[in-house]
């Protein structure tokens, strides 16, 4: 018998009555700025296939550079569009803030494609752009603008970090290898094989509604950002259907998902946990 493909771990909300904490939201597994330097790039390469650029194995050195996939000359950048000025965020407001990158890149003539930045295990996903053109000064007053505390540089050496700095815990990195392989189009909640994902959780029981609700809202980011060859978004097996009746902020390189509405103070996004 085959082995069953694996499933995302969703970065589930703590549970609000758990004795001697107040945890807003999982911690990553990850620093910040190790998540700048393993994140997996996903790329549409214009009039051909889907690619992931994934950190390479020390094995397979040297990198692959832009010009194996754009035929573009370095320097080439990656810009995100989410998580602006470190704020919690929706989903919506994610895709808002997103489009408003796309258009600022549109108004400064460069040339740039969509492209999804998203952890290894899928806990949090990302839109952004790789950007052609720009010098570092230019392309990092830009990410800036749009409240971003990094960008990417990828050339012939790999992927490092640029920071902008607006986060403290984010600072200019060394160059990372990457390599890139065909993207699996499949289920984005089994990291793209060819099968349905079933909803766990719900419908009886307080944590187990919150459960299904949570891995209903981030099958909704993945298949928003990754698409779904399977059910293309479709309804998955599972019983009932969990509604929200608080905001749900999306998880970050910061941490997990958030219910409810956030406190006014930037700690809000650092984990949340009182001393």
């Amino acid at each position: 018998m085959p082995e069953q493909p694996k499933e995302v771990s969703v970065p589930y909300p703590p549970e609000s009555d758990e004795p001697g904490k107040r945890r807003l939201r999982e911690r990553p597994n990850v620093s910040v700025q190790d998540s700048y330097r393993l994140n997996i790039i996903r790329v549409t390469v214009p009039g051909g296939s889907t690619i992931d650029v994934v950190p390479a194995a020390e094995a397979q050195a040297p990198s692959v550079g832009p010009a194996a996939v754009f035929g573009a000359v370095p320097p080439v950048w990656i810009v995100s569009g989410c998580n602006a000025f470190g704020r919690l965020s929706t989903q919506e407001e994610q895709a808002s803030t997103t489009e408003v990158l796309y258009e600022g890149l549109e108004l400064m003539g460069w040339t740039w494609h969509p492209v999804v930045l998203m952890a290894p295990g899928r806990e949090w996903v990302e839109t952004g752009a790789v950007v052609m053109g720009p010098s570092r000064d230019e392309i990092v007053s830009r990410a800036l603008y749009h409240g971003q505390e990094a960008v990417l540089l990828w050339d012939e050496y790999g992927i490092r970090v640029i920071a902008t700095g607006l986060a403290d815990d984010v600072v200019d990195g060394l160059p990372v290898a990457v390599a890139t392989s065909p993207a699996s189009l499949g289920c984005p909640m089994k990291f793209g094989a060819d099968v349905m994902c079933v909803r766990p959780g719900g419908p009886f029981g307080g944590r187990a509604m919150q459960v299904g609700l949570a891995w209903e809202l981030h099958r909704g980011l993945l298949v928003s950002a990754l698409g779904c060859a399977v059910c293309q978004g479709g309804v998955v097996h599972g019983q009932g259907r969990p509604i929200a009746l608080v905001s749900s902020f999306v998880p970050s390189r910061r941490g997990g998902w958030q219910w409810g509405s956030p406190l006014p103070m930037p700690a809000n996004d650092s984990g949340g946990e009182d001393d």
